[in-house]
Order: C-alpha cells, then sequence, then structure tokens
C-alpha cells in the first residue's frame, strides 16, 4: 500500500509476484498430482519434473527481488542528483 501511496511501481510489481509466488505454492500441490502421474506422457523423468516444480517458485522470488532491488537503485540515484 505504501509503494502505491508514493507511487513506487518497482516495489508494487515486486509484491505482486510475490503474492503471486504465494498463491501458486498453495495451488501448485492439486494440479502436481495429475501431472506426476502422467509424466510418461510428457516424454519427462520424474526427476526433471520435480526440478522444474521446485524452480518455478524460486525463479519467480528471485525476479521480484530483482525488480525491488533496481528500482530502489533507481530512486534513490534519482535523489542523489537532486
Amino acid at each position: 500500500m505504501l509503494s502505491i501511496k508514493h507511487a513506487f511501481k518497482a516495489g508494487v510489481y515486486s509484491f505482486c509476484l510475490l503474492l503471486i509466488n504465494q498463491v501458486y505454492e498453495v495451488i501448485a500441490p492439486y494440479f502436481m498430482d495429475s501431472i506426476i502421474n502422467n509424466h510418461e506422457q510428457l516424454g519427462m523423468t520424474m526427476g526433471e519434473l520435480v526440478s522444474i516444480f521446485t524452480l518455478i517458485p524460486k525463479t519467480m522470488e528471485m525476479i521480484a527481488i530483482a525488480i525491488l532491488v533496481i528500482g530502489l537503485y533507481k530512486m534513490w540515484s534519482n535523489k542523489k542528483q537532486t
């Protein structure tokens, strides 16, 4: 809410990605069962599927943190110039 109030777009995007990440972690077990049961049809091994499902939330979190850090750097560099 403070990011929206102060028009800090990078913070809003970062927290939205983190929220989507939390929703994914709640929903993922429900659709992972059906995908894992049919892993032969996808042409992937069980290990490959598990690694993909664990990389998705970590990648989303890393992107969200990178957006936040870049946004903060840009904000602070603009304040130093003024």
